[in-house]
C-alpha cells in the first residue's frame, strides 16, 4: 500500500515517438462526426467543386480519426483555448461566404 502511494506521487512523463516515416498530412475544410458509447469518429474531407458552372461541390474524403471520449474532451479544451487566443489577437472568426454567381 505504501509503495502504491509513493508511485502515485511521482509525475508521469510522456515521450512523443515517431513510428512511421510517411505520416500523412491532411488538409480538411469539411468534417462529419459520428459516435458510439465508447468513442467519436471524425471523417475529414475537402470540399471541392464538381461543376464550376452550377456551383456544385463534392466532399473528397481525406481520412478519419477515431478517439475515445476522454481524448475528445481534451481536444475540445485545447481547441477552445486555441480559438480564444487566435480571436484575441486577430479578431472574431466569421463564417466565410461565397461570392454571388456571375
Amino acid at each position: 500500500m505504501e509503495e502504491e502511494q509513493k508511485n502515485a506521487e511521482q509525475p508521469v512523463t510522456f515521450r512523443w515517438v515517431k513510428t512511421k516515416d510517411n505520416i500523412p498530412e491532411i488538409y480538411s475544410n469539411y468534417l462529419q462526426v459520428s459516435w458510439t458509447l465508447f468513442d467519436v469518429r471524425i471523417v475529414l474531407g475537402q470540399l471541392v467543386p464538381s461543376n464550376p458552372v452550377s456551383r456544385e461541390f463534392v466532399v473528397d474524403e481525406r481520412g478519419t480519426v477515431t478517439m475515445a471520449w476522454p481524448e475528445v474532451k481534451v481536444l475540445r479544451e485545447v481547441l477552445t483555448n486555441l480559438v480564444a487566443k487566435y480571436e484575441q489577437t486577430n479578431g472574431e472568426i466569421k463564417p466565410l461566404k461565397l461570392p454571388p454567381a456571375t
